[in-house]
Parts: C-alpha cells; sequence; structure tokens
C-alpha cells in the first residue's frame, strides 16, 4: 500500500467518521462497517472484479446487489463513494482506519497477551481489567497466544506499553547479573 492510500484511507475514514458521529450513527454504523469488512475480507476477489476496468457497471452492481439489499443508507453511500473514486482495492484499510478512529474514542486498546499456558476466562478477565486500569483504557481487547518459551508468567504488548512478567525475561536478568 502506498502512503497516498493510506492518506487517502485515513481521511475516508475520519469523514464517516464524523458523519456517523454528528447523525448519532456511530454504534450501528461501526457494525456495519465491521459486516462489510468480514464481507471484503473473506472474498479478496471481489475487491479485484469491482476494481477492475473491465467489469461492466451493471456487472458490478449485481455483485454488490446481495451486499447492499439489507444494508443501511450509509452502507449503501459508502459504496457508492468507493466506487466511484476507484477505492475497493483500499476498502479494508478504510474500514480499519475508521476502526481506529472508533478505537480511539471509545478509549478500546487492543493487546497482545503472551502466555506460557492457556488461560481461563477468570484470567482472562482478571488481566484485562489490570491492564485496563493501567493504560487507562474503558476497555481491553487481547489477542492471546500461547508461548511456551516463556517458561511461565504472561507478556502484555500494546502500542503504547509492554508489560513483561515472564519467567524467561526474569530468568535472562539474573543470568545478566551473574556475568557482570
Amino acid at each position: 500500500m502506498t502512503l497516498d492510500s493510506l492518506s487517502a484511507a485515513k481521511k475516508y475514514a475520519k469523514a464517516m467518521f464524523e458523519v456517523l458521529s454528528d447523525s448519532d450513527d456511530l454504534e450501528t454504523g461501526y457494525a456495519d462497517l465491521q459486516e462489510i469488512r468480514k464481507i471484503f475480507a473473506a472474498n479478496p476477489k471481489l475487491i479485484d472484479v469491482l476494481d477492475d476496468m473491465r467489469v461492466s457497471d451493471d456487472q458490478k452492481k449485481s455483485l454488490l446487489t446481495p451486499i447492499t439489499t439489507n444494508a443501511s443508507d450509509f452502507i449503501n453511500n459508502f459504496l457508492k463513494v468507493v466506487a466511484s473514486y476507484r477505492r475497493f482495492p483500499d476498502i479494508l484499510t478504510i474500514i480499519d482506519q475508521f476502526q481506529n478512529l472508533y478505537e480511539n474514542d471509545k478509549k478500546i486498546v487492543r493487546a497482545d497477551l503472551y502466555s506460557a499456558t492457556e488461560l481461563d476466562n477468570d484470567q482472562r478477565d482478571r488481566l484485562a481489567k489490570a491492564f485496563e486500569k493501567r493504560v487507562g483504557a474503558a476497555k481491553v481487547i487481547f489477542n492471546i497466544k500461547v508461548d511456551k518459551s516463556l517458561i511461565g508468567g504472561i507478556v502484555i504488548k500494546s502500542s503504547d506499553v509492554i508489560i513483561d512478567g515472564s519467567v524467561r525475561t526474569r530468568i535472562n536478568k539474573v543470568k545478566e547479573l551473574l556475568l557482570n
């Protein structure tokens, strides 16, 4: 993706965010965009076909009909704008940029949580609440991964914070102390 594409995606996302915020449809618009994202992420060839100049507008319209039939006016207008400015290759990036704006507004933080073992729901909830307090978030969404090389403990990484409570790191620190 070029810088131009990213800049354009950010502009589209910001405009959509402002429109939805002003009309008090932010929650509905966010949910609709997540559904659209699922459709296009699951069907990347659809993006290519919708961007192909050799495919007629009528064919493109018929491909979009199952998506737009029950969609909100907002989604229909969004897809029309994306089509008219030939931004289908950027549609997932536009939606991702919108999601970033939405999550910043709602104080939602995404973080990777690495654990040496599987965590149960209670452990996940307690870690999420503790991390929410630590970073001042209203909600934390963890992407949980098991990493046996940690030996024990956890590591949490978000865009701003890294918390490393792994046994592996503690062992490495002791090694470093002993070698110095």
